[in-house]
């Protein structure tokens, strides 16, 4: 990092300590009424007295999400860069979770409460095909990931030097499975068949178990998954088959933060550069 840019992140975390100290003392005169963009959430629920100051930073994780340890080096990593405290807090789903997933499984209101009362920035904020409503800002990507074919090592190098009737998995409710339902509607008929299944765990359980020949997966379930023991320790990836977009994360932030959010996009652009973030996901193992 140069002389001139650590000044500028420098005064950049004394700017937004008092920022953020004026935004919430603003707040503790007095709760405005909820805008008419925003989610209903009844007065009671909301707190506009969250805390009287403004020296650290509170992010936050769903517990769904497999990729909190890694958001949460990431935001501990932003709050050096920007010379402020960081505080990490978990905001719990109250049903078991799709393993090795990245959904937040968090309604709008719930999402709208937690930012008001508790959290300043909400990590892991899948990118890709999704509207952001008027009240949300988001962060630069921190991470992009992707949907990969995955077999069993020394499996088929190519979709299409799979066996006749060879049967792939998908994990439902995905764009991969999409896609591949449709793509296998363009070729010829058992060609390959189609194994949904509900969950990347159960999916990588048959991949291991060589109920299925291959799996289209969210790749940092693999290495997940691998760790937990429900899925192959070593596996190939095939090529061939239909494209698959990647999946983007950001972090999202109210609107009245964008001061915040232009500040973490320097801190996220400052880590692409140094190298800090790809060591950080490496060391993740995505």
């Amino acid at each position: 990092m140069t002389r001139a840019h650590s000044m500028f992140l420098r005064l950049s975390g004394a700017a937004l300590a008092l920022g953020l100290t004026c935004i919430f003392a603003a707040q503790a005169l007095g709760q405005a009424p909820q805008a008419s963009d925003t989610p209903f959430v009844p007065d009671d629920y909301l707190n506009t007295t969250r805390r009287p100051v403004g020296d650290s930073i509170h992010f936050c994780g769903s517990s769904t999400s497999a990729l909190q340890p890694f958001d949460r080096a990431v935001a501990e990593e932003i709050g050096r860069l920007l010379l402020l405290e960081t505080e990490w807090l978990e905001i719990r789903y109250p049903f078991p979770a799709p393993p090795y997933d990245f959904q937040i499984a968090l309604s709008e209101e719930s999402l709208f409460t937690a930012l008001n009362n508790r959290c300043d920035v909400f990590t892991g904020f899948a990118m890709n095909h999704l509207t952001f409503p008027t009240w949300l800002t988001v962060s630069e990507p921190y991470l992009v990931t992707r949907y990969v074919l995955a077999t069993r090592e020394g499996g088929a190098e190519t979709l299409e030097a799979a066996e006749a009737g060879a049967r792939i998995g998908t994990r439902v409710g995905t764009g991969a499975d999409a896609i591949f339902a449709a793509y296998l509607g363009t070729i010829e008929e058992g060609r390959w068949r189609r194994i949904p299944y509900p969950d990347h765990r159960s999916l990588l359980r048959g991949l291991k178990g060589g109920t299925i020949e291959a799996a289209f997966v969210w790749e940092p379930a693999l290495t997940l998954a691998a760790a937990g023991d429900d899925g192959p320790a070593t596996w190939s990836l095939m090529t061939g088959g239909p494209s698959v977009p990647s999946a983007s994360f950001g972090m999202v932030m109210l609107t009245r933060n964008t001061f915040l959010r232009e500040l973490i996009d320097q801190a996220i652009a400052e880590m692409t550069a140094s190298g800090k973030l790809t060591e950080i996901t490496e060391r993740h193992g995505f």
